[in-house]
């Protein structure tokens, strides 16, 4: 077979041998691992090899049997220097490695013997456990046979005093790589959860000190090959990383109807990979523990020391259990809670017996200790565990529709599940800061129920949903209700205080309107909106957008008490900087530039332009800052006395801001030639164009949003030039703004445009409809 021909090959064949029958995927893998097999065979054919001292080995997917249809070739030239001498070892290397690398095939390669394979084994873990896959593939096979022999003796001689070695390299994936049930472009190779934890685990049942569920990590590793498969196959290249815009291929190919739905099976293959991974450490770990304070009894009747605690709840040899003979109602919540507050497992038995128990709504007794169990620091690895074993959904109405369920928005980092806990744990922080922590934790755990397949609107659907799980979960039918109001409005707040004008009367009822009224649940609004914001991901919070929401949730606040005055908006214009760009325009009649003060310690920069106003002064500005390359956090637009004076926060530090006169000559500029329209085209490359639906631009009006304006929101994927074209789009059909608010998650943009005839007045329908139509063209653009 020609070396250049072997891609292509691997491609053809893996798409004519299918993926949706998850039993071809073994077979598949087999199938193309022979296919390179009898390729590099033809190579050492040609490499003129002796006969015996000389093998070539292959490690990874290949020395595995299961190698996908691009993936890298991990390869031994096995010497034996006793037979071989320098000049041979590099003919043969040259002979074997070109080919490979002038085929295209990515090659990790090392030339060693038996006794450095040894070596280097004893020294490196993640070397050790690659040796540990060693097969051969052509020469001298005895050879190969002697290596993997010392490799493997040694693994199991040593594998006791590697044990923390191994427990430190799982924990250190845990802090270096993401969860792959949980991300939303996965990498099925690195993440945890991913193939290369597999490799650990049955690394560990070769050492002989702890063994796993076999059917169980067989049929995770066939999950997330078939997707590795499907992936090069659609990409023709060796990565692993799942991206959004290939999901929807890759699920189709696997025989998926849409990429959630592939998801959610990658999900739970990972999640019982990373299960299987600590199970099989800690029982590692268990093993080598020392006798001591931890046993009792002597000799053949020493056996680990039992701790009792209330409600029947037991801990032996580090694992958390129960009395079986107990017959508390709060034995297995007391058991939970124990687990989320001081980090020892529950026991596999324990799991599997919470996985058969049958679940009635719970008294409010149970209540009280499911309540303290989500206060739990460790919460997080109590619920992995509950959940892998379908728990959690028994125990809360309406979870399974959520379990594993990817989140498709650039600023969540979870899947729906996950996020939900990772709010809880953010919510601890604020528990202090509530009257009814409680209500501010079970919100918390099921303020995203309405995230279900197809939901429209997740919030408002889910608040029914929340209610009812509020109920089976013992809460009072009163604390039920404010659950559901909180879910319906938990997004309220934020969309409010950085989409909306905080100077128009219409955006604080709003608000009132959404927490009826009612001090407390405005309160509770306030944490949930943050530790929502937070345990989706550093996008969706900052110091911005937590000055806003405070300094709206303050104008409720003293509505509704009158006792607590608003705090002061730190990201509001300066007056004083306002009044001297008003001063300096009435003074030269041209364009003014002047940067307030820094923020303290803020990578955000606030600039106020000032111009004559007229038609296309705001795009003018808008194009101004695209060509120095400064993205637009928010913008305030105002008109004093016949004189534009915006406001901007761009998100550049202020030592990194061009001198003020730079801007100002820049802006005189498109003043200058804001007519010409070969003046007003940014240089700029064009926007890719849409890849999947979520890039498609949405314009929305907001009724009654104003009584003063015309609202119209933008959203739409973000690009440099986005703000310029639609600040273009209302120029050319002269429509003044009144004022913009502009936020930016991951890559979408949303603009909330306050818009206004040239009478300042609300805008007619079909003036709307005109601008509607425009705006959405400009977003595509």
């Amino acid at each position: 077979m020609p070396s250049e021909a072997l891609s292509a090959r691997r491609i053809t064949q893996v798409l004519h041998e299918g993926f949706a029958d998850p039993s071809v995927g073994p077979s598949r893998r087999r199938a193309q691992s022979d296919l390179v097999d009898d390729w590099l065979r033809e190579l050492w054919g040609r490499a003129d090899a002796p006969v015996s001292g000389a093998a070539l080995a292959a490690i990874g997917s290949l020395g595995r049997r299961s190698l996908g249809p691009a993936s890298d070739l991990d390869l031994v030239l096995l010497l034996d220097p006793e037979q071989v001498d320098a000049a041979t070892a590099e003919q043969i290397a040259t002979a074997l490695w070109y080919p490979i690398w002038d085929s295209g095939t990515s090659l990790d390669h090392s030339v060693r013997s038996p006794q450095e394979c040894a070596e280097v084994a004893a020294k490196d873990l993640r070397v050790a456990i690659s040796l540990l896959d060693l097969r051969p593939i052509a020469g001298d096979e005895q050879l190969v046979s002697e290596a993997a022999g010392h490799v493997r003796a040694q693994w199991r001689r040593e594998a006791r005093r590697r044990v923390k070695e191994l427990a430190d390299l799982a924990t250190d994936r845990d802090r270096r790589y993401g969860s792959l049930a949980h991300s939303s472009e996965p990498n099925l190779k690195s993440d945890r959860g991913g193939l290369r934890d597999i490799t650990v685990i049955r690394a560990l049942a070769e050492s002989w000190l702890a063994d796993h569920d076999h059917a169980v990590v067989d049929a995770a590793a066939t999950a997330l090959r078939d997707a590795r498969d499907a992936l090069q196959a659609v990409t023709g290249s060796s990565g692993t990383r799942l991206r959004r815009a290939d999901q929807d291929s890759v699920a189709a190919l696997t025989g998926h109807a849409t990429a959630d739905d592939h998801h959610a099976v990658l999900a739970e293959a990972s999640r019982a990979v990373l299960w299987e991974l600590h199970r099989a450490v800690r029982a590692a770990e268990a093993g080598l523990a020392p006798g001591g304070s931890a046993t009792r009894g002597a000799g053949a009747d020493r056996r680990p020391a039992l701790q009792r605690h209330a409600h029947g709840v037991l801990v032996q040899a580090g694992e958390i259990s129960v009395d079986p003979a107990s017959e508390d109602p709060l034995r297995d919540l007391a058991a939970i809670r124990h687990a989320t507050t001081t980090g020892l497992p529950l026991s596999t038995a324990t799991l599997a017996r919470l996985a058969q128990a049958t679940v009635g709504p719970l008294r409010p007794s149970q209540r009280d200790v499911l309540i303290d169990a989500l206060a739990g620091e460790h919460l997080a690895d109590t619920y992995e565990a509950l959940d892998i074993k379908g728990i959690v959904a028994r125990w809360v109405p309406g979870w399974e529709a959520i379990r594993n369920r990817p989140q498709r928005s650039a600023v969540h980092r979870f899947t729906v599940d996950r996020h939900q806990i990772e709010t809880v744990l953010e919510a601890q922080r604020l528990l202090p800061k509530v009257s009814r922590p409680d209500l501010l934790l079970l919100t918390a755990l099921l303020h995203d129920l309405g995230k279900r397949a197809d939901a429209r609107d997740h919030a408002v659907e889910g608040a029914p949903l929340a209610e009812a799980a509020a109920l089976h979960l013992g809460v009072e039918p009163e604390d039920a209700r404010t659950i559901a109001r909180l879910v319906r409005e938990h997004l309220t707040l934020v969309d409010l205080a950085t989409g909306r004008d905080l100077a128009d009367p219409a955006t604080l009822r709003e608000l009132l309107t959404a927490v009826g009224e009612d001090l407390d649940t405005l309160e509770l609004l306030r944490a949930l909106t943050e530790a929502d914001a937070i345990a989706a991901g550093p996008a969706a919070w900052s110091t911005w957008r937590a000055d806003l929401v405070d300094h709206l949730t303050g104008l409720a606040r003293t509505a509704l008490s009158g006792t607590a005055p608003a705090p002061r908006l730190r990201l509001a214009p300066q007056r004083s900087a306002q009044e001297a760009v008003l001063g300096a325009v009435r003074r030269s009649g041209g364009a003014q530039v002047l940067y307030p003060a820094p923020l303290d310690a803020e990578p955000i920069s606030q600039i106020c332009l000032g111009a004559p106003d007229g038609e296309g002064v705001f795009a003018a500005m808008a194009r101004v800052l695209v060509r120095q390359r400064l993205d637009v956090h928010s913008a305030v637009v105002s008109t004093l006395d016949g004189v534009a004076v915006n406001t901007w926060w761009v998100a550049v530090a202020p030592a990194d801001l061009p001198h003020p006169s730079v801007l100002r000559t820049a802006l005189e500029r498109e003043l200058a030639h804001r007519d010409r329209a070969d003046a007003r085209v940014l240089e700029l490359p064009p926007a890719a164009p849409p890849r999947t639906t979520e890039d498609t631009p949405v314009v929305t009006l907001l009724p009654g949003a104003s009584s003063e304006a015309t609202v119209v929101q933008v959203n739409a994927r973000n690009r440099p030039s986005l703000l310029a074209d639609v600040a273009q789009a209302i120029a050319l059909h002269g429509i003044q703004v009144r004022s913009a608010h502009v936020m930016t998650l991951g890559r979408r943009a949303v603009d909330v445009l306050y818009l206004t005839d040239g009478h300042g007045r609300e805008l007619d329908p079909p003036s709307t409809g005109r601008i509607v139509a425009a705006l959405m063209e400009a977003a595509e653009t």
